[in-house]
């Protein structure tokens, strides 16, 4: 079935939030063999009233943070901007601005989700503009396949090209000049899906495979991979696949919120639960981040004074490619 885009950009932001939002509340450690509470979503409520309250600072990322920084200077650049997007994070706080090239690839893919939904429809573009913005938070470039792994499942959803079954080795032939970790990883989870294995056997499988390439405790490439494999796994259903990264208990904050992307611009708004919608519509932060995103679909569709826009315009809006064929989107 075919979204439109901006229930899909919504889907992916939202997501991104309550993968976050779910994994860091008390209880949900993520310990194989206890339930997750999937009430405590009802933490949106608690942060109406100040979006950078103490509260606000615990639940949603610094990376998350960035992201919400991107699209203001997205939406007000029209592309990517470095020296933009920096002084925009800085007036949100001012420490953000000093985690440059300190971030490792899981955290980058959700610093650089919009740069991903702003770019999808053109490869060479999404390609060159996550390069871009990966070097400016990474602190090792080499990591920079796990965020076009990303961004690139996201370009394919949004582009209506998205082939659940072939998503993984098609990820892997466009990475396939990239010798990394990440790779070998990818290929594990592909044979594991294939084999129906249970989530603790992944896990176990991803982790024996990180100790053979590096001696790392809590490795991206493997929340990558983890995140990857939640989604596939149950692809039509958000909620599943949002229990399963947090049960894993594997950086369960970064593999949710990537789990959340991958399967909410996948499933769209439509496909997060109503309860979840209802609740982040009482908070501060998702009305923001939903208005931020009408916005951006707006700027990418071209509107040249946004300020006019109306919301009913763009629900509309189908995806690149989705109604008739670009020459450029052959590159996918």
């Amino acid at each position: 079935m075919q979204y439109s885009l901006l229930s899909r950009f919504r889907g992916a932001l939202l997501g991104s939030l309550v993968g976050e939002i779910l994994s860091s509340s008390p209880g949900n450690s993520g310990v194989f063999g206890n339930s997750v509470d999937l009430k405590n979503i009802n933490i949106f409520s608690n942060q109406n009233k100040d979006s950078s309250s103490t509260t606000s600072q615990k639940t949603i990322s610094n990376w998350s943070e960035i992201a919400n920084s991107s699209i203001e200077s997205l939406i007000r650049c029209g592309t990517l901007d470095e020296e933009d997007w920096l002084q925009e994070a800085g007036k949100v706080n001012e420490s953000l601005s000093y985690l440059k090239r300190k971030a490792n690839s899981n955290e980058t893919a959700i610093a650089t989700l919009p740069i991903a939904l702003f770019f999808h429809e053109n490869p060479v573009a999404l390609q060159q503009k996550l390069q871009e913005a990966a070097e400016i938070w990474l602190s090792d470039i080499e990591e920079v396949a796990g965020v076009y792994a990303i961004g690139l499942a996201i370009a394919l959803t949004l582009t209506e090209n998205l082939n659940l079954a072939t998503l993984i080795p098609h990820i892997l032939t466009k990475l396939k000049s990239s010798q990394t970790p990440l790779i070998q990883q990818l290929e594990e989870v592909q044979t594991l899906l294939e084999q129906r294995v249970d989530l603790e056997t992944t896990l176990c499988q991803l982790r024996r495979l990180q100790s053979n390439q590096i001696k790392q405790k809590n490795c991206p490439n493997t929340s990558i991979a983890l995140a990857f494999y939640c989604f596939l796994n149950n692809p039509e259903d958000f909620r599943i696949s949002i229990t399963r990264a947090i049960r894993s208990g594997y950086q369960p904050q970064m593999t949710a919120a990537i789990t959340g992307i991958l399967s909410g611009v996948y499933n769209s708004m439509m496909g997060i639960p109503v309860a979840w919608r209802v609740a982040a519509q009482r908070s501060n932060i998702w009305q923001k981040r939903q208005q931020l995103a009408s916005r951006l679909l707006a700027v990418w569709s071209g509107v040249s004074d946004i300020s006019e826009i109306e919301l009913s315009n763009l629900v509309t809006v189908a995806g690149a490619g989705a109604i008739q064929s670009r020459s450029y989107l052959q590159g996918f």
